[in-house]
């Protein structure tokens, strides 16, 4: 049985002086032999019938000052006190991993040894049970029992992890009060703990206090170069580190506490790029000794990618003697950030034929490599392969593998990402949400948001943004929210949700990505207004200045299609530095206004900076040539874009010729260039073709551009009207009316003209015959009066863009009511003498409207700019910008 005691042990006879004595332990006193079996336990169940075995007896139960009489111990066996083998009953509970039944016992035994109680708090912090850890220290002081050297570090490590600020400089009070403050193991642990808490500078405080104090160590010097680092200051990171390699190597130090500040310092030089820091941390490790230690070059081989020097991460690669699955891992990630896919997929290759175990982190590293390269597919199979291999995903998995789907705008997949996450808790959906400002669950629901907008289910990525707590919502949140708008929904919702994240008492400070995406709604509008709104608030923070190339990029294309081309110039003059993209961004500037003489400028001046035109480059040189009537000079740099630069000639150059071409009445030398194309001609050089037909009224080729799209099932509503206004404009209203009625059997809707213009009032938009507008008598009255003076001018209508089998007269009064006059007419009567009136289309303008706008423009004393869906056209005393090119 359990609990009969061995026959050897002998009776303790012992004569009391007292006979309270006699009467509290009586004649069997057996405390070596609970102790004995208390150390044989290996449950809790077993414990607690010990435990309830020892309380019957009523050893813990005397008074203390009988428990403290001495003993004579047992022959051949030490000494064991009714107190120690309380602390044993507290020792056996922990053991068997009974934290509530290890502290109810701990709180009974008086006075308790602080000993037991560390084991009881670092038990709670390694179960993950930081606020119990907290409580724990908490009921040890109601106790009286006096926390050491030990308990505090416990404690101070449990509120960084938790974070608790508050809890933490409580502790940081009782250090003072019981003269801990000389004690560096304790003072480290408090830097480390502030440093945890985001307070950097009570961490910085801490610190100068142990190095005036003298006490400082190698443990003082990593922890406050660890919290530089994490609080993103790699500066003083760096210059913490060359302090500490002059005045730490006088004091007592070890291998462990080299390796461990090097490790800690090369992320700030892996954040920074620092490519030369970087080697003088390698040579350092090289002088100390540590540089064989594989953690040192593992972070040294990270460290050298993330600088974009693969060659010496290759180098310590080879040279490693002992290489484990986290140095492979560094190399397949490090050739994946700097994007070169092939070498990181050799190495994972060679990974798998050396049978290296693929962890998660190998998995994650070739899913995100595909995603990034957009090979959408491939990461889906990667991942499907790392389920079968056995590898668990996490948190990095799923946003790769949710930006693989986003790329592929994969919708079904993408939910079952997301169903596969909430199956598997990487994702916690609850009442509250747990997300912890720049934790993997707000990643994973950001991830979401960004596939969810780019797959255009606008609904669900609402859902997901809502559900996040404003005051949790970080600048990743929002940037993916605006730029799913700006790019694939509604840029008037991003303008609105850009309020809001400025908006206090939550305001979030918007990065470089998120201007680029709010700029992008605002070319998108024409929202020249808000556009510099945006652009004096960028100004006004210096934080964009690293970013200047993305941002100023981003702003000259936006002053471009908000019409202002000439302050899109200046931003770009004023720019100290310019890649290619600010001369490939001012070039479509100006070729989108029709200004091919600057264009052509602006090019010969990016050679002679020493930039090598690309297939871009050449792209938008050929779309200004075309839009501005410079035939012969745009077949030239096409002609030489193979010779001269060689550059490929893709189909979307073939294009801009057949449009080149088209536009200056060449129609059969277009025709000749699509049938002399050394590759199959695609969808966008019938479109280009089909586009000329309308100009030159070709109805032949016309419909065989047509029958070609829908063979490459690429037909569309663009191209079902341009074969319909072909088949008006010749008086073939049968084949219009059966294009129309194709149209409506194939689910194909036409996309009605809408034009809007800017005011002093706002935005304003129509559409064709809109009446819907409070000032709608003012504008149709305007309108006609506007039209009656310039038919005295030599004004026609051009009846053929009516488009519809009526008399003359009826189709006077449909291009009278079309959308961009509309919105001309609320322009003049909202916009204050002077001011340029800008108008937007969604389609192409009507060439009535054109020819009316010419007149109107001697008229009234405007600049009427004019942006649709292929250019602008800037009407001002009589005459168009665009040349009759367009």
């Amino acid at each position: 049985m359990l609990f009969n005691l061995p026959k050897a042990a002998k009776r303790i006879g012992v004569k009391f002086l007292s006979v309270a004595s006699a009467e509290c332990f009586g004649q069997d006193i057996s405390l070596m032999h609970f102790a004995s079996l208390l150390k044989e336990c290996r449950s809790v169940n077993t414990v607690r019938q010990i435990h309830q075995k020892i309380i019957a007896s009523g050893i813990l139960s005397c008074p203390a000052s009988l428990l403290s009489v001495s003993l004579p111990p047992l022959p051949s066996h030490s000494y064991v006190s009714p107190k120690s083998l309380g602390t044993g009953v507290v020792a056996s509970y922990l053991a068997c991993g009974a934290t509530s039944d290890a502290l109810s016992m701990l709180e009974r035994v008086t006075p308790s040894p602080a000993v037991w109680w560390n084991l009881l708090i670092r038990e709670h912090i390694k179960e993950g049970h930081l606020d119990k850890a907290i409580g724990v220290s908490s009921r040890m002081l109601r106790a009286g029992t006096r926390p050491d050297h030990f308990t505090l570090p416990y404690t101070l490590k449990a509120c960084g992890e938790l974070p608790s600020y508050r809890c933490g400089s409580t502790f940081h009070g009782l250090i003072c009060c019981n003269g801990f403050e000389s004690n560096v193991y304790v003072c480290n642990a408090l830097v480390a703990m502030y440093a945890r808490c985001g307070s950097l500078d009570d961490a910085s405080l801490v610190f100068d206090e142990i190095t005036w104090r003298g006490i400082d160590d190698v443990i003082s010097w990593n922890s406050i170069v660890a919290a530089h680092v994490k609080g993103n200051n790699p500066w003083t990171a760096l210059d913490l580190f060359s302090k500490m390699a002059m005045i730490v190597h006088e004091k007592a130090t070890n291998d462990r506490s080299d390796i461990i500040s090097i490790v800690n310092i090369l992320p700030a030089c892996a954040s920074l790029k620092a490519l030369l820091q970087t080697k003088e941390i390698h040579g350092y490790a090289i002088r100390n000794g540590t540089f064989p230690d594989a953690f040192v070059c593992n972070s040294l081989i990270d460290t050298y990618a993330k600088c974009g020097s693969m060659e010496d991460a290759v180098k310590i690669f080879n040279a490693m003697e002992f290489k484990d699955v986290v140095s492979w891992n560094a190399m397949v990630t490090g050739y994946s950030q700097n994007g070169d896919f092939e070498a990181a997929f050799k190495i994972f290759k060679n990974m798998r034929k050396e049978n290296i175990p693929l962890d998660v982190i190998t998995w994650s590293a070739v899913i995100s490599g595909y995603a990034q390269r957009g090979c959408g597919q491939e990461a889906l199979d990667a991942f499907r392969q790392m389920l079968i291999y056995g590898s668990e995903p996490n948190s990095i998995t799923i946003i790769s593998l949710l930006s693989a789907c986003a790329s592929l705008g994969a919708l079904s997949q993408g939910m079952e990402t997301h169903a596969y996450s909430l199956k598997k808790c990487l994702l916690l959906l609850d009442n509250h949400f747990c997300g912890d400002g720049d934790g993997e669950d707000l990643m994973v629901h950001n991830a979401l948001i960004d596939m969810y907008s780019k797959c255009r289910s606008f609904k669900a990525a609402c859902l997901i943004f809502d559900y996040i707590p404003r005051k949790e919502r970080n600048v990743v949140t929002w940037t993916v929210m605006i730029g799913g708008y700006a790019q694939y929904g509604d840029s008037n919702d991003a303008l609105k949700l850009f309020s809001e994240m400025i908006l206090k008492p939550y305001a979030v400070a918007p990065n470089a990505y998120t201007i680029s995406c709010i700029l992008m709604a605002c070319a998108h509008l024409a929202a020249l207004r808000v556009g510099k709104q945006i652009h004096a608030y960028v100004t006004r923070h210096h934080q964009y200045e690293a970013s200047m190339y993305f941002v100023a990029n981003c702003l000259i294309d936006m002053y471009s299609k908000c019409g202002d081309v000439d302050t899109a110039r200046n931003v770009f003059d004023n720019m100290p530095k310019r890649n290619e993209v600010s001369w490939t961004s001012m070039m479509s500037g100006y070729g989108m206004h029709g200004r091919g003489t600057e264009v052509v400028d602006i090019f010969e001046k990016m050679q002679k900076a020493g930039f090598v035109p690309d297939d871009i480059c050449f792209l938008v040189l050929l779309y200004a040539c075309s839009h501005s009537g410079m035939v012969d000079q745009g077949l030239d740099y096409f002609d030489s874009m193979h010779k001269d630069y060689g550059v490929v000639v893709s189909a979307e150059h073939y294009a801009c010729v057949i449009d080149l071409l088209a536009r200056s009445g060449k129609l059969d030398k277009a025709w000749k260039t699509v049938q002399e194309m050394p590759m199959e001609p695609t969808a966008v050089i019938w479109v280009a073709l089909l586009s000329a037909c309308r100009v030159h009224s070709n109805v032949e080729l016309a419909e065989y551009a047509l029958n070609r799209l829908v063979d490459m099932k690429a037909e569309n509503d663009g191209s079902y009207t341009l074969i319909s206004n072909i088949y008006a404009t010749a008086r073939r209203w049968k084949d219009v009316a059966r294009i129309r009625q194709l149209m409506k059997k194939s689910g194909i809707k036409k996309r009605p003209g809408c034009s809007w213009v800017q005011s002093k009032k706002g935005t304003a938009s129509f559409f064709v015959g809109d009446r819907s507008h409070p000032l709608s008598p003012e504008i149709y009255a305007l309108l006609g009066r506007l039209i009656d003076r310039i038919k005295g001018m030599g004004y026609v209508p051009e009846t053929d863009f009516a488009l519809h089998d009526v008399d003359d007269e009826e189709k006077n009064n449909l291009l009278a009511e079309h959308s961009e006059k509309l919105a001309l007419a609320y322009g003049l009567l909202t916009t204050s003498p002077g001011c340029p009136i800008q108008i937007t289309k969604n389609l192409r303008v009507c060439g009535d409207c054109h020819s009316a706008f010419t007149y109107i423009s001697k008229i009234v004393d405007h600049e009427i700019i004019v942006r649709d869906s292929s250019r602008f056209h800037h009407f001002k005393n009589g005459s168009c910008s665009c040349g009759n090119y367009w």
